[in-house]
C-alpha cells in the first residue's frame, strides 16, 4: 500500500511542477550555447508508466534555464474530470517543468531516462524554440490525448516535423514488422497479463490494423529509435537529426513475475468449475438458476459497458469491439428471467441463439479482424455450455424436473 501511495505522489508531482507563471518564455531567444534534446523515460511497474514516456529539455545555460516541455501533463482541476475521462473528453496539456526535478522524479520510480541531443544549428533551435513556447501559450497548450494518434510521443514527432517541414525524414524501413496496434502494445504487457487482458477485453478492432512504421512512433522507445535513425536536410546538406544517446539514469533490474493465476489459468478453472455443475445438474435433472442468474448477469453488464465505450465516448479504439458477440448486453436482461423455473419459449430461443453464437464465434476464431484474448474461450465454452444445457432441460417434460422440496408451515 506504501508503494501505491509513493508511485501516485510521483506522477502528482509531475503533474504539479509544470511553471504556470512562466508564459513569458515565448519572448525569450535562446543563446548560442542553448541545447535541445529528446529525452526518453522507460517504463515503469505500473500501468499508467509501463510505456514509457517522451520529452523535450531545454538547456540555456547563458540565459540560466533548463527545463522540459512535457505533453503528457492534465489538470485534475478539470471540471467532471473523471467523467471527461472515460469519455474521452479529458483534455491534456503541454507543461514546463524544471529538467532535475522531473528527472529526479522517474530516477525515484526506478525508470531509465535518455538523453539525444538534436543536430540543429542556432536558426534551427530559435525555430524549434518558437515552435515549443507558441504551443505553450494558454490558447495552444491543451489537446484531447489519444493513445495511439496524439500523445506525449506523437506530440513532438509532429513538431519537429512542424518546426521543419519537408527537411525531416526518418528512415525507419526495419520498423515494418507487420505488427498490428495491439501486437505492439502487447510487448510491453507481458509482465501484467490481467492489464493485457483488461485492455484485450475494452479496445476493439480498430487497434487490430497493421500499423505502418511512422505509426509505430506513438510509443516513446520508438520514437527515440525513429529519431536516432532520422536525417534532417538543410539546403544540400544532410545530418542526422540526433546525436548518440546518452544515459542520463539506468534502473535496476526488475525481476519478472507475474504471479501463478493469469487470466487464461483463471478462466479455465472457471470453466472447469461450470462443467462440474453441469454436471451434477444433469445427475439430479435440475438448473441451477441462481448461479445461471449471477453469471448471465454479470456477462451482460460487461457487455453494457463495452457498448457504452463504443458508442457513448470518443475513444476511437473502443468502436466495433468483438468481444460483444459473447458478451450480449441483452444478457443482462434475460438473467432476471433465469431465475424461473419455467422459462418463457422467447427465452428458450434466446439461449439457443446464445449457444450457437458462442460455437460460431469458436469456429471462425482466427478469422474474425479482432485479436480476442485467449482467456475468452473458457468464458465463451461456459456461456455456451449454460445455454445448451438450458435449452435441453426446458425441453424435459415437467414431471422429469426435480425441484427442491420446499417444506410449508402454517
Amino acid at each position: 500500500m506504501r508503494n501505491y501511495i509513493k508511485q501516485f505522489g510521483l506522477a502528482l508531482t509531475l503533474c504539479l511542477l509544470s511553471f504556470q507563471g512562466w508564459a513569458q518564455f515565448e519572448t525569450y531567444r535562446l543563446s548560442p550555447q542553448a541545447r535541445i534534446s529528446l529525452i526518453t523515460c522507460s517504463s515503469g511497474s505500473d500501468l499508467y508508466a509501463i510505456f514509457g514516456h517522451s520529452a523535450v529539455r531545454v538547456n540555456d545555460p547563458v540565459n540560466g534555464f533548463d527545463i522540459v516541455f512535457n505533453y503528457g501533463t492534465f489538470d485534475f482541476d478539470e471540471p467532471n474530470f473523471y467523467l471527461k475521462f472515460i469519455r474521452g473528453k479529458l483534455r491534456y496539456k503541454l507543461s514546463i517543468a524544471d529538467f532535475n526535478r522531473f528527472v529526479y522524479s522517474y530516477t525515484a520510480d526506478n525508470r531509465s531516462v535518455y538523453e539525444q541531443e538534436m543536430n540543429l544549428t542556432e536558426v534551427q533551435r530559435q525555430q524549434y524554440w518558437a515552435f515549443l513556447t507558441t504551443n505553450y501559450l494558454p490558447e495552444n497548450r491543451f489537446y484531447l490525448y489519444d493513445f495511439f494518434f496524439d500523445n506525449c510521443a506523437t506530440r513532438i514527432r509532429d513538431g519537429v516535423e512542424a518546426s521543419f517541414p519537408n527537411q525531416v525524414r526518418f528512415n525507419i524501413g526495419d520498423f515494418d514488422k507487420d505488427m498490428s496496434f495491439r501486437n505492439l502494445i502487447d510487448l510491453y504487457l507481458v509482465p501484467q497479463p490481467w492489464s493485457d487482458f483488461g485492455i484485450d477485453l475494452a479496445l476493439g478492432a480498430p487497434i487490430d490494423q497493421e500499423a505502418a512504421p511512422y505509426e509505430y512512433m506513438f510509443l516513446p522507445d520508438y520514437l527515440a529509435q525513429g529519431f536516432a535513425q532520422a536525417t534532417l536536410t538543410e539546403g544540400n546538406q544532410t545530418k542526422p537529426l540526433v546525436g548518440k544517446m546518452k544515459v542520463l539514469f539506468e534502473r535496476e533490474p526488475i525481476p519478472f513475475t507475474h504471479g501463478l493465476f493469469t487470466p487464461t489459468l483463471v478462466w479455465w478453472l472457471f470453466f472447469a468449475v461450470v462443467l462440474a455443475l453441469t454436471v451434477q445438474d444433469l445427475l439430479k435433472r435440475r438448473r441451477s438458476r441462481l448461479f445461471d442468474m449471477g453469471f448471465f448477469f454479470i456477462t451482460g453488464l460487461m457487455g453494457v459497458v463495452l457498448l457504452l465505450l463504443w458508442v457513448a465516448t470518443d475513444h476511437q479504439a473502443t468502436a466495433y469491439n468483438f468481444n460483444l458477440l459473447w458478451a450480449l448486453p441483452t444478457h443482462l436482461a434475460v438473467a432476471f428471467f433465469l431465475g424461473r423455473s419455467n422459462l418463457p419459449d422467447w427465452v428458450r430461443k434466446y439461449m439457443a441463439g446464445t449457444a450457437i453464437l458462442a460455437i460460431l464465434m469458436l469456429v471462425f476464431w482466427p478469422w474474425w479482424p479482432q485479436m480476442l484474448h485467449t482467456a475468452i474461450i473458457p468464458l465463451a465454452l461456459a456461456l455456451g455450455l449454460r445455454s445448451v444445457y438450458t435449452v435441453w432441460l426446458s425441453r424435459k417434460a415437467p414431471s422429469e424436473i426435480i425441484t427442491p422440496h420446499v417444506e410449508q408451515t402454517t
